[in-house]
């Protein structure tokens, strides 16, 4: 299994934990053994929900616990949705898809002049952000919200 680590304060880490590993097997990153997984829940990601930087080897995921548009405190199943964008951006990295090396490249293309929306790394992860949630979460398990 692919080495991670969840840091900060978070509801429900078991079950966080259990998302995250069923998130990479959804990904198809489950059986990297060499490559590692940081997840850092803090109060607030400046004018984001989550935000992922990685390269081949490394990824690490930063979760906001605050809302960066109105400062509210987000709900557990908010931030596990943000958490599966995050994810996607992950396998990404650690696939060599998005590379980020004074600027983006996107399978081997340079990247710059994108709008935020028209990002084809964010095209991705908002087309599957929803599914994977879906899909992953253990919605059977006792949670708090």
């Amino acid at each position: 299994m692919t080495p991670f680590v969840i840091q900060g304060q978070i509801k429900n880490k078991q079950v966080t934990q259990l998302f995250v590993y069923q998130l990479m097997q959804e990904l198809g990153i489950q059986k990297f053994r060499k490559k590692y997984i940081d997840i850092k829940v803090v109060t607030k990601v400046d004018g984001a929900y989550g935000l992922c930087e990685g390269d081949t080897d490394y990824a690490e995921i930063t979760l906001a616990k605050t809302c960066p548009i109105d400062g509210r405190k987000l709900g557990y199943l908010e931030m596990m949705k943000t958490l599966a964008h995050e994810m996607v951006h992950a396998k990404q990295f650690l696939r060599g898809e998005l590379y980020c090396d004074g600027g983006f490249a996107w399978r081997g293309r340079k990247s710059e002049g994108y709008k935020y929306e028209n990002q084809p790394w964010e095209k991705e992860a908002y087309k599957k952000e929803g599914k994977l949630f879906m899909d992953a979460f253990p919605h059977s398990l006792p949670f708090t919200n």
